[in-house]
């Protein structure tokens, strides 16, 4: 487990194992902050090698987590989201910059991710950072109760190391 801290109160965990209450809170935060939602089955799924579940704390509350899938090249972003109640206040790119430190820890240097075409302020949040688009997937986002499909950008970033520079979140020692 690495810790990463923004302040006395806010910092993210990479963590290993799940617990029921965790699982518990990650599915609120992903029902409240995505379209088409993964269930607390996808996500217990998400602690294994391959997987790094990263979670935003204030305190003990979990505002946000991110979930990266590693392969030693690249990473993809798989899920990113800070619940509601806590948006606006940078700790979305706090989230997003540790996230990628765990990739840059794990060995991955490039990561790929997919954006909503409708989530302008997501894309300009990896465009702050250094992700390019790359691609279209036409439909990627499924229908749902919500709407009609919607269409995703691919989003590449060539360099996490270049993206954090030297002032990139450091784990806790």
């Amino acid at each position: 487990m690495r810790r990463y801290r923004l302040n006395g109160e806010v910092s993210c965990v990479s963590v290993s194992e799940s617990s029921l209450s965790l699982l518990k809170a990650l599915e609120l935060i992903e029902q409240r902050t995505q379209k088409n939602p993964w269930n607390a089955q996808s996500l217990k799924e998400c602690f294994s090698d391959t997987y790094k579940v990263i979670v935003l704390y204030a305190g003990k509350i979990s505002e946000g987590f991110a979930v990266i899938y590693n392969t030693k090249v690249t990473t993809d972003l798989l899920t990113i989201g800070i619940d509601p109640e806590y948006q606006g206040r940078g700790l979305g790119r706090f989230l997003l910059r540790c996230a990628l430190a765990e990739a840059l820890y794990g060995g991955a240097d490039e990561c790929f991710l997919e954006v909503r075409v409708s989530n302008i302020r997501a894309q300009n949040l990896y465009r702050s950072l250094g992700f390019e688009q790359v691609g279209l997937r036409r439909g990627y986002y499924g229908a749902d109760s919500s709407g009609p499909a919607e269409d995703a950008y691919t989003m590449r970033l060539a360099s996490i190391r270049a993206a954090l520079g030297d002032g990139g979140p450091r784990p806790e020692v």
